[in-house]
């Protein structure tokens, strides 16, 4: 006789991809006829707009551009001159696995740009692009409930509680945020910003109830003109606060989330050059995993029968995350003595994960530029690149996954050179995976009972080293309950090696 459980379905979404690229695109630009020779290039930045991911049977297709910003020097003298080019790009990563239901989460930046002059109308523009992309398929989980049957199979059953932690929903939500930039002082620009870097900072997130509350800001950067040609640093500090959509998630979910500047437009400065206004299009992802308690039966024998056991093995995933912020520093030598700096600004490539022995190092590189004034006031620019190296703490037996942001750069004026000072927030999460055995289903040979005629009623047995009060009742086809009974025990109590009256079923 076979017997069919009952399955209990557990829907959560596994992970089929987790891929980053290091992507180069490069373009040669003619300068238009409207603006004057090249005579040296100040600093070049790279925004990246990524304006649509889709997901089809071949894998996520990732379509954008880069916007670059080009500071230069012109030929004969004069105040700093802008351009500004786009680069399109487009990038298929490839999943065997995917399909039209898969969730993807997608993001892309740059991580350096930088422009060759190749004659005073022609330079060579290129940018580093990293993209990172997640792809998700929606999985069920089927665990086994024993079937309800008559005492007469005397069929016993062991249950095992486990706990595995599941990536249950995923949210993204695209959002805009429109303010005005009101210039401080009494100064006078000439137009809009020669520079304007935007980065989103998500500050907090709370789930509460069905919804996840996001607040941060959006930091501006910017360097203007004025009418005298002096150059005017100033930075912005934009608030924010949404809310995305987490329908079933339970209240101790753990959640990972990121916003990104997706896309940014400058209106038109005021009558008064005092005000300019400016929508930014943000979007946030968020990714939340929580904790599912799992029954299985763990084994399960018939007293008067023989009988054949179905098995399945389940992976059991254990994880942890933490987030801390981690300060950086190096050291930028320079040929000309820095009197001042003006901006810096610095982005980071793709982080890099590497065992050594029994340690987890991680190392992300850094790309920094600052835009500086010497003793003369002559304008240039410092590049420096240098890698950043942390020991986040982690076990032997765990694998380890690292994203890191850059909060902050800075670059002060030293002897000889520029100090660069930042701050990487850096997000570990560490998995470790178990493998778990339950029955499925359970075969009763109704045709050949067990036979006890001749033996006895009650055997005396001491337990062997490591065994336990259901390996014995198994063995002798009899139940735990009937051992406690006979021995005056509990069924959680340890056997020690005392002597045992085994009393058999009949």
């Amino acid at each position: 006789m076979e017997l069919e459980w009952n399955g209990t379905s557990v829907d959560h979404l596994e992970q089929i991809q987790d891929n980053e690229y290091n992507r180069e695109e490069m373009l040669e630009m003619i300068v238009p006829d409207a603006c004057p020779d090249i005579a040296q290039i100040s600093d070049t930045w790279g925004f990246c707009c990524l304006t649509r991911r889709e997901v089809s049977d071949t894998g996520a297709l990732l379509t954008g551009r880069v916007r670059v910003t080009i500071l230069y020097i012109p030929e004969g003298g004069g105040g700093l001159q802008r351009l500004e080019a786009e680069l399109p790009f487009q990038h298929l990563s490839e999943c065997a696995q995917a399909d039209g239901s898969t969730r993807l989460l997608a993001s892309a930046w740059v991580s350096s740009a930088e422009t060759r002059i190749l004659n005073p109308r022609k330079v060579l523009i290129r940018t580093d692009i990293c993209e990172k992309v997640r792809l998700y398929r929606l999985q069920t989980l089927q665990v086994y409930d024993p079937p309800e049957v008559d005492d007469t199979l005397g069929l016993q059953t062991r249950q095992q509680n486990e706990q595995t932690d599941l990536i249950t929903q995923t949210a993204e939500k695209v959002f805009v945020l429109e303010e005005d930039l009101s210039l401080p002082g009494s100064r006078t620009v000439t137009g809009t910003p020669l520079q304007l870097r935007p980065e989103a900072c998500s500050a907090e997130a709370r789930l509460i109830g069905s919804k996840l509350v996001l607040k941060g800001t959006v930091r501006l950067q910017s360097l203007w003109q004025e009418e005298g040609g002096g150059l005017i640093p100033n930075s912005f500090e934009l608030p924010f606060s949404q809310m995305l959509d987490a329908i079933g998630v339970g209240e101790g979910a753990q959640y990972q989330v990121c916003v990104q500047v997706q896309s940014w437009q400058l209106g038109q400065l005021s009558g008064d050059r005092r005000s300019l206004p400016i929508t930014l299009e943000l979007c946030a992802q968020a990714v939340f995993c929580e904790r599912i308690p799992i029954h299985l039966i763990a084994d399960a024998y018939s007293v008067y029968y023989p009988s054949e056991l179905h098995t399945e093995r389940w992976s059991i995933c254990r994880q942890g995350q933490e987030d801390s912020r981690q300060p950086v520093r190096s050291f930028a030598l320079c040929e000309q003595s820095v009197q001042s700096v003006l901006v810096c600004h610095g982005e980071l490539g793709l982080t890099q994960v590497a065992r050594e022995d029994s340690q987890y190092a991680v190392t992300v590189p850094v790309s920094a530029t600052a835009l500086c004034l010497d003793e003369g006031g002559r304008l240039f620019s410092v590049l420096h690149s240098f890698s950043a190296s942390f020991q986040p703490s982690c076990l032997p037996e765990q694998r380890l996954q690292c994203s890191c942001t850059l909060l902050q750069m800075e670059a002060l004026p030293a002897a000889n050179g520029l100090e660069l000072r930042g701050v990487i927030s850096l997000h570990t999460q560490t998995t470790q995976i178990a493998e778990v055995s339950g029955l499925t289903g359970l075969e009763v040979d109704e045709s050949h009972p067990q036979e006890h005629t001749g033996q006895p009623s009650v055997v005396l047995r001491r337990p062997a080293p490591s065994e336990s009060l259901w390996d014995i009742a198994k063995r002798c086809s009899t139940t735990c309950q009937e051992i406690c009974a006979a021995n005056g025990l509990t069924e959680d109590q340890p056997l020690g090696d005392q002597m045992l009256l085994i009393p058999r079923k009949r």
